[in-house]
């Protein structure tokens, strides 16, 4: 599909595209001149800590504990599985 840019160099994507008016894109231009848009979701600066390798590997892990769920509804409970499942017990 050929496009032209209007006076202020923006062009408007088709509805096929999925990007809908305010959803943020990153531009990615390469080596050759070919022009990238990839469709991101933008994370609040308060969540990166989400979003880092050690996070993201700590919850892989804990997908994969083998150790049955227990419900904890007191803090000295808390702390005695705590101590528990790190060994300390």
């Amino acid at each position: 599909m050929l496009t032209q840019t209007d006076s202020r160099r923006r062009i408007t994507l088709p509805p096929a595209t999925g990007i809908k008016p305010g959803d943020t894109v990153d531009i990615e231009v390469l080596e050759d001149g070919r022009i990238l848009l990839i469709p991101v979701e933008p994370i609040p600066r308060h969540q990166l800590w989400a979003w880092t390798v050690e996070s993201k590997e700590s919850i892989t892990h804990s997908l994969t504990d083998v150790r049955p769920s227990e419900t904890v509804e007191t803090a000295e409970k808390a702390e005695k599985v705590a101590r528990r499942w790190s060994g300390e017990d």
